[in-house]
């Protein structure tokens, strides 16, 4: 033996040592890391339970001022003692912990603790990230039990601005959104205290885990060494046995083996040559199945040259193109392909020799009948153990029936298409028609109209004309769209209001339209009713509004909020009392605006201190 190689047993304790040492290297890493990170988990856990506390605790206080305010309401307190007594209220003695108040409209009552007597409005303050803090407020005092907001305000002890969560309840009786709130930074300061204990818990912890590492590194190193001594004992005697195998003669003391794994090896040296006949055998049967398989498989298997002549045609390939394996055998590549592809089968297979692979490939063939059929084939290179090109091998299928179905469904679905479209046309003419025999009555009303002096009457035709003008526009609309199902309610809208303008002859130059309609599509059964709506509510306010103003201000919005629709009609007319109806208009045009809200499964508020304002949720 040469003196310069190495022992394997020594080479083996080394690495062994090496690898001890590395994995107790990454066990400590890895166990710091996995430490760190559930630290910073239970970081953002402690933050999150801390917020929540907090955010229960500004509720229930806020919850406990709201029903003391609601007392002082019962017992006719004035409005200046209940903001006098709030300003003194500052939760668990501290300065940052106050109470605010605002009104609906966003005037300042009582700001960082302090009265505001000069009607300061704030309503569309913004904090430095763009949150309009009193809208915010608005949208929580709207809810029944109140809500929380985020958002940054100047803390009052600091003079700085910081993050602070508020829960803001609205006292309705007078008005006033009312609210507390807590800064974050008190939240983060008491989250970093209780961190810092954990971090002191997780280094007392990872000292004992890289001392028990340490320990059953060396305990481990010290057993191994032990198995490498007792293995290279082992390895000695199967090196006498395994001497002796070209002679056939194996004698290995298994007696004096210590691992079953090396007596194992002894007797393995004997097994190789049984292995080896048996191997030989299972080749043989393997060549058996294959041909058996080859012979009864459904799937026609053609084997092909070099130069392009069939050298293998099993039974399924007879059945499918009707020659004999005598008949075939030999032949060439336009035996049973179509002259019109024979030079594309040609590529397939050069490219096949060329690159390996396989490919899959459809084409027509010819059988010996000369019908003519559509086949798909599986076609791979052949190559022996050393890689040498022998040919091609095809397997295929005849899909024609399959082909022929194909072929069938296109032409039914063209028919489809064709009836889809012409079903189209006709419902497009339906809606034609019902929007000219609309367009009909509303110009016989017109007509009538121009007879009629008594201008009761002459508005009663007028608001007849206008919701008969708001459906046929509808339908209209739905024979112009590409699409039946749905309008688009911004084109609508804007139609309607312009023609309901036009028929009360008002001046342009008198009415100020300002239109707001997000992009959004209704169905017929939607917009035919809020259709009327809008033209009973736009109606009313040419009527009657401009009894109060020279030109008539006009708003319409259209909007989806959190997947509800929100429809807002202001004018700035004189207003009136829903409840009771208005004198000069009647109760019908009332009557039909709640029940179309009804029909849309709406919820109306209407407003008319100053001006008239219709709000419908649906």
């Amino acid at each position: 033996m040469s003196a310069n190689r190495r022992s394997l047993i020594r080479s083996i304790r080394r690495y062994i040592l090496i690898v001890l040492l590395s994995l107790l290297f990454v066990l400590s890493v890895v166990s710091i890391f996995d430490r760190v990170i559930s630290v910073s988990r239970t970081r953002e856990r402690i933050r999150n339970e801390i917020i929540d506390r907090k955010s229960q605790l500004i509720k229930s206080e806020i919850l406990l001022i709201s029903s003391m305010i609601h007392n002082y309401i019962n017992e006719h307190q004035d409005k200046n003692e209940i903001l006098d007594y709030l300003q003194t209220i500052h939760f668990e003695n501290k300065q940052d912990h106050y109470i605010f108040v605002n009104t609906y409209k966003g005037e300042a009552l009582l700001l960082n603790a302090k009265r505001v007597r000069d009607g300061k409005n704030i309503w569309n303050f913004e904090d430095p990230n763009g949150v309009k803090v009193i809208q915010e407020e608005r949208k929580a005092a709207d809810k029944p039990n109140g809500g929380f907001i985020h958002y940054s305000w100047v803390k009052p002890t600091t003079n700085i601005v910081t993050p602070k969560i508020s829960f803001v309840i609205g006292i309705p009786e007078l008005k006033w959104m009312v609210g507390t709130g807590v800064y974050l930074d008190s939240i983060e300061s008491e989250t970093v205290k209780q961190v810092k204990a954990i971090y002191k818990d997780l280094v007392t912890q990872l000292i004992l885990l890289v001392v028990l590492l340490s320990v059953t590194s060396i305990f481990l190193y010290l057993k191994f060494k032990r198995f490498t001594t007792e293995a290279s004992e082992d390895i000695s005697i199967i090196n006498k046995c395994l001497e002796n195998v070209d002679n056939d003669s194996v004698f290995c003391e298994t007696s004096r083996i210590k691992y079953y794994e090396f007596s194992v090896i002894g007797h393995r040296t004997n097994e190789m040559i049984e292995k080896k006949r048996k191997a030989e055998e299972a080749q043989r049967d393997s060549d058996l199945r294959f041909r058996l398989q080859k012979k009864q498989s459904p799937l026609a298997y053609v084997g092909w040259d070099l130069n392009n002549q069939i050298t293998d045609w099993n039974p399924s390939a007879e059945r499918i193109f009707g020659y004999s394996r005598e008949e075939a055998l030999g032949r060439g590549i336009d035996f049973i392909i179509s002259e019109t592809v024979v030079d594309g089968v040609k590529k397939v297979f050069q490219n096949l020799l060329e690159n390996d692979g396989s490919v899959k490939y459809i084409n027509q063939n010819i059988t010996k009948d000369g019908r003519k059929i559509i086949c798909e084939w599986y076609n791979s290179s052949l190559r022996d153990n050393s890689g040498k090109k022998l040919g091609i091998v095809a397997v295929g299928l005849d899909i024609t029936k399959r082909v022929e179905a194909e072929e069938e469904i296109k032409i039914k679905n063209i028919e489809l298409e064709k009836a889809v479209k012409e079903k189209t046309v006709l419902l497009k003419e339906v809606h034609h028609r019902v929007k000219n025999n609309m367009a009909i009555i509303s110009s016989l009303l017109s007509l009538q109209a121009n007879e009629i002096e008594d201008k009761q009457m002459l508005d009663i035709l007028q608001s007849s004309q206008s919701r008969i003008q708001s459906m046929a526009l509808v339908h209209e609309h739905i024979y112009k769209n590409e699409t039946l199902s749905e309008v688009n309610v911004e084109k609508y809208i804007t139609e309607l209001v312009e023609y309901i303008i036009s028929i009360y002859t008002v001046s342009s130059s008198r009415v100020s339209l300002n239109i707001d309609v997000a992009e959004i599509n209704f169905e017929l059964n939607t917009l035919i009713p809020l259709g009327m709506l809008i033209n009973e509510m736009v109606s009313n306010s040419l009527k009657y509004a401009f009894d109060g103003a020279e030109v008539l201000k006009l708003t319409i919005i259209l909007k989806n909020i959190d997947d509800t629709y929100y429809l807002n009609i202001s004018d700035n007319g004189p207003g009136f009392d829903f409840e009771k109806g208005s004198v000069k208009e009647g109760s019908i045009g009332l009557m039909l605006i709640k029940s179309l809200v009804e029909q849309l499964e709406g919820r109306l508020k209407v407003n008319s201190e100053g001006r008239t304002t219709y709000e419908i949720y649906f």
